[in-house]
């Protein structure tokens, strides 16, 4: 399917390994546009789940390549233009494609195939597309990461899986800035709230339940997180309610004062 690309590729998995993502790009024309759909996490890295040298590779195929960092992306999907889509359980790794046990649907009606691009299209408004630069940053940690976890792993004494602990926890908000991107918090919760809103008008708590749902790493009620100088983690709820109040002014969701709740308009 790869390779019967002309225009596009999505490619939406959360893990992706290096020598996966080495071979899947050789399969494409230099000219087709990748859109890269993934969850980038300390953990993942970290546990080498995750190469984010996979996605530098990636985004290195053209200008027109893009990678998106998502929340809690579990799904495995890759679309060719607008003719065929595989739903599949296989991520992007050597496992995924070569050993494991999988299961996948290869789709060619082109109404289907453009439904999967359009839902595709919408999760990637929840999260932020990530430069190279940003991507190469967080390269840079990989390597630390791993040798720390390995460490911990090996090694029964405290200092290791202490220095562990440590090095995750620096690392951690850089990880999920690149959820957010140089986007405001209005811009970030904003989204959420319309895409929970999109299935029809909602209470705020029920908003607020699906946000944090949506959103578990920027609704962390046991830290503190600071991204871009603005607050979430303990925050998440203030941050929400802003966002709310944000989008009603620019009139893009209303509140019915008879059923209390809130609609997109």
């Amino acid at each position: 399917m790869a390779t019967s690309a002309r225009q596009s590729m999505v490619v939406a998995v959360p893990f992706i390994t290096y020598a996966a993502a080495v071979w899947f790009r050789r399969q494409l024309a230099e000219d087709v546009e990748l859109v890269t759909l993934t969850t980038i996490k300390a953990d993942a890295v970290a546990s080498s789940a995750l190469d984010v040298t996979a996605l530098v590779h990636f985004a290195e195929l053209s200008d027109k390549a893009q990678v998106f960092a998502l929340p809690n992306l579990h799904a495995k999907v890759f679309i060719a233009d607008e003719k065929a889509a595989i739903v599949t359980s296989g991520n992007l790794t050597q496992a995924g494609l070569d050993t494991n046990l999988e299961y996948g649907v290869m789709l060619r009606e082109p109404l289907l195939v453009r439904t999967i691009r359009n839902d595709m299209n919408s999760f990637v408004r929840l999260g932020n597309q990530v430069s190279r630069r940003a991507l190469g940053e967080l390269a840079s940690l990989e390597a630390d990461l791993r040798q720390a976890r390995k460490k911990a792993d090996d090694d029964a004494e405290l200092g290791p899986r202490a220095r562990f602990r440590t090095i995750m926890r620096s690392a951690r908000p850089r990880f999920v800035g690149a959820q957010v991107g140089s986007r405001s918090a209005n811009s970030v919760f904003g989204e959420a709230i319309r895409f929970v809103l999109a299935r029809g008008p909602q209470p705020t708590t029920a908003i607020h339940e699906e946000v944090s749902r949506l959103l578990p790493d920027l609704c962390d009620d046991s830290e503190e997180l600071v991204i871009n100088s603005e607050h979430y983690g303990k925050a998440w709820k203030h941050r929400v309610r802003n966002a709310q109040q944000y989008l009603k002014r620019k009139g893009a969701v209303t509140y019915y004062a008879d059923t209390k709740t809130w609609g997109l308009k």
